[in-house]
């Protein structure tokens, strides 16, 4: 599948008449977001169009459909990967084969820094998965293989891709727990020629709090080795407001301080307001709308 075709997918999806088919096919889901931003930072501004959509038949015999979306509206530049494949349902797990979305990303939830979506493509180029941000800073497609499976509490995988028009394979390892106090436990492996990244985190739940800390250190893309925490609460159950915190290389130089609120509508509309600020970056200001799924 051309990687140009995100946009049109998207816009495909959401034409859909999804609510009618699901009613006779319980199997088929539509999950995702999709998110219009916009953001300033040394006076120059970018218009973005962002999200995951994705449509799903699970079955002994079915598919997934669906896009990683970042396309800059203002340049036309596209950084959207596509994926296609057919899938094989089986005692506890699936196997997906063509383009399967990445397991390091079906597992793993970190939220976007900020909420600034152009601001987190930077840090996924570098953390998990790697293969993922490889693949949108080349404009370029992922094939391969996928299996995810579950035990109780335990989510767990493993996938295998090529990137179009590039030598090697990228491999993954992840897993997730969730724990009866609300807590995820999360982790990823990813190797590329011998190379390693590896992520580890946790998020958590209580109340009218939600956080998480995740550690990453990678040597497939250059090196990075650094820390995300977040700490969010929810002012009301429409309004939320969250801190974040991401240190690089273990130096102050390397630290980045963001702050969001996030209002959200019944309908699974939500509009959102972000900053971000680090001593090796300009500020980033944020404001977009979207539509969660």
């Amino acid at each position: 599948m051309n990687r140009h075709m995100g946009g049109a997918l998207a816009l495909l999806l959401l034409a859909s008449p999804l609510p009618a088919i699901a009613q006779g096919m319980e199997a088929l889901s539509f999950t995702g977001d999709l998110e219009f931003e916009h953001t300033r930072r040394n006076g120059a501004s970018n218009t973005l169009a962002g999200g995951e959509l994705f449509l799903r038949y699970e079955g002994p015999i079915g598919f997934e459909l669906g896009a990683d979306i970042d396309q800059n509206l203002d340049n036309g530049d596209d950084n959207t990967v596509p994926y296609l494949a057919v899938t094989f349902g089986f005692g506890p797990g699936e196997v997906a084969l063509g383009a399967p979305q990445p397991v390091a990303d079906q597992l793993i939830d970190i939220p976007d820094f900020a909420g600034i979506r152009e601001l987190q493509l930077g840090i996924d180029q570098r953390t998990t998965s790697v293969v993922t941000g490889f693949a949108k800073a080349l404009g370029e497609q992922i094939y391969g293989a996928r299996l995810v499976a579950e035990s109780g509490a335990l989510r767990f995988g493993a996938s295998l891709h090529g990137v179009t028009h590039q030598s090697g394979a990228f491999w993954q390892v992840a897993g997730e727990y969730e724990a009866p106090s609300g807590t995820q436990i999360e982790g990823a492996v990813e190797g590329e020629d011998g190379n390693l990244g590896v992520t580890v985190g946790a998020n958590h739940q209580a109340g009218q709090f939600d956080m998480g800390l995740y550690l990453t250190s990678q040597r497939i893309v250059g090196s990075t080795d650094s820390a995300l925490a977040y700490l969010g609460y929810s002012v009301t159950p429409s309004l939320t407001l969250r801190g974040h915190l991401r240190t690089e290389d273990g130096t102050v130089s390397g630290n980045t301080l963001g702050v969001e609120a996030e209002y959200g509508f019944s309908n699974g509309a939500y509009a959102q307001f972000g900053a971000a600020d680090g001593n090796n970056t300009s500020m980033v200001l944020d404001a977009s709308v979207g539509f969660k799924f």
